[in-house]
């Protein structure tokens, strides 16, 4: 294990092992149901994502860029927020804008998926919730992020969608009845 202090907030950064996060996933499993440790899972991300926000400002000046998260374009704070993620070891992301109403970030290397796949369902519960608080600060709303494929059930890649809360559950209900993340897209009219 890694432990450093970011010299701009004073606050102390950790670095694990990526092998870590499935294993967090496999001990709140331990005498739960597979809801109750996704659950708990996202709670964990939710809960980091401010810390998260504040090492990536931080990481944003010691590259030279004053602005606030929020406050960049949105044509480099994407590349930006996928570089931070990626100089953490969490893996390379890639921003999509397939709908009007949802946004994605995909990557074919995400730390926090069991590599060996055969998963009933996506995993990286700890991403969502990181993503949505990390995300809905930026935006200053309420964001909701789902996980529609995922490398740990045999995906080619972890896709995770952003958008609004009756976005995401239209997309939701489309997918538990069958669609594919295509046609559950075209669900949102």
């Amino acid at each position: 294990m890694n432990v450093t202090t970011d010299a701009v907030s004073g606050a102390p950064l950790v670095s694990l092992p990526a092998g870590a996060l499935p294993t967090i996933h496999r001990l709140l499993a331990r005498d739960r149901s597979p809801e109750e440790a996704a659950t708990l899972a996202r709670e964990l991300g939710y809960d980091a994502g401010e810390g998260f926000l504040d090492a990536f400002a931080a990481w944003l000046r010691e590259r030279g860029e004053e602005r606030a998260p929020a406050a960049l374009p949105a044509d480099l704070f994407w590349p930006l927020l996928a570089g931070f993620f990626a100089s953490l070891g969490w893996g390379p992301l890639e921003l999509e804008l397939p709908h009007p109403g949802v946004a994605s970030l995909s990557s074919v290397e995400w730390a926090e998926a069991e590599r060996e796949g055969g998963a009933g369902g996506p995993t990286c519960h700890l991403t969502t919730g990181l993503l949505a608080d990390l995300l809905g600060r930026v935006a200053g709303a309420d964001l909701a992020v789902m996980e529609v494929e995922c490398r740990s059930r045999g995906d080619e890649r972890c896709r995770f969608v952003l958008g609004g809360a009756e976005a995401l559950e239209v997309l939701y209900e489309r997918l538990v009845a069958g669609d594919t993340y295509g046609e559950a897209l075209g669900a949102l009219g």
